[in-house]
């Protein structure tokens, strides 16, 4: 566009009545009471700009706007409003430590496990109680990057829709089909009526992973940084597999355990097919 972004008005005050009802969407129960959530910086607000789901809105200062430039065809297109906003606005409605200069409100993207299965998914990512939302995102982007087909995020994880959660995932949050709010039970029932074997990841025991011959239909399951799989789930679960650790570290990080088995089921059906 050579005029750039056309602006739907200018906020300069964090007491904006907008901004005061966009501020509550950091805290978890009311996005969810409202199926709504914040992106943060340039990356995740792209991909939100060409996502089916249109964003709310967009909320930038200067140089946000200027940076939303190249998008601004779509940005009319779609009809999508864009709000050129104060720093203490962008401040307020941010968590992080440097506030991006471009912010977009999101419906919620999830859909049910139902409908995640009906694309015929041969990976899916569970993640049964992830704590961390930085590792929680890292683990949406490393399966997305691998070509997974999905990912459930257990009622006792993390929320996906953490602000924190979001950027990790660096715009993956838009690529990869999600589903939230479901027990482990509810998963690993559902998933093993679809022909899924239900794996988890585990730092010490189970097969090593480069000797594991992988299902056709193989739902990888990731439990908490600090213990892993919970007792109670263990009954849910078909077999355990570990990254073995070759040098002085105890473990892997989480998100780098999901990152290291993704790509080896990937390869292993590589070389299955040749």
């Amino acid at each position: 566009m050579p005029d750039g972004v056309r602006r739907s008005g200018v906020i300069e005050s964090p007491r904006n009545e907008r901004v005061k009802g966009y501020r509550k969407l950091l805290k978890r129960n009311f996005r969810h009471r409202e199926r709504k959530f914040l992106v943060e910086g340039i990356q995740g607000v792209s991909e939100a700009i060409k996502h089916y789901l249109k964003p709310e809105c967009l909320i930038c200062d200067q140089k946000g706007m200027q940076a939303l430039d190249a998008y601004g065809d779509i940005i009319e297109r779609r009809g999508i409003p864009c709000f050129l906003a104060s720093t203490s606005v962008i401040s307020t409605l941010s968590t992080a430590a440097t506030p991006p200069g471009v912010l977009a409100v999101m419906p919620m993207l999830d859909i049910d496990l139902k409908s995640m299965l009906e694309t015929g998914p041969s990976t899916l990512v569970v993640a049964d109680r992830v704590r961390d939302p930085g590792n929680l995102g890292s683990m949406l982007r490393a399966a997305d990057a691998a070509g997974a087909g999905g990912m459930v995020v257990c009622s006792q994880s993390a929320d996906l829709y953490n602000p924190k959660t979001v950027r990790s995932t660096a715009g993956s949050i838009f690529h990869l089909p999600h589903c939230v709010g479901l027990s482990m039970r509810e998963t690993a029932v559902a998933l093993r009526e679809q022909g899924f074997s239900v794996i988890a990841a585990t730092p010490h025991g189970g097969r090593e992973h480069w000797d594991f011959s992988w299902p056709e239909r193989t739902a990888l399951v990731f439990g908490n940084e600090a213990w892993g799989i919970p007792q109670e789930d263990e009954e849910f679960l078909d077999v355990t597999v570990r990254v073995p650790m070759l040098g002085k570290a105890e473990s892997l990080n989480v998100a780098a355990a999901a990152a290291v088995l993704l790509y080896e089921v990937e390869r292993a059906r590589r070389v299955w097919s040749r």
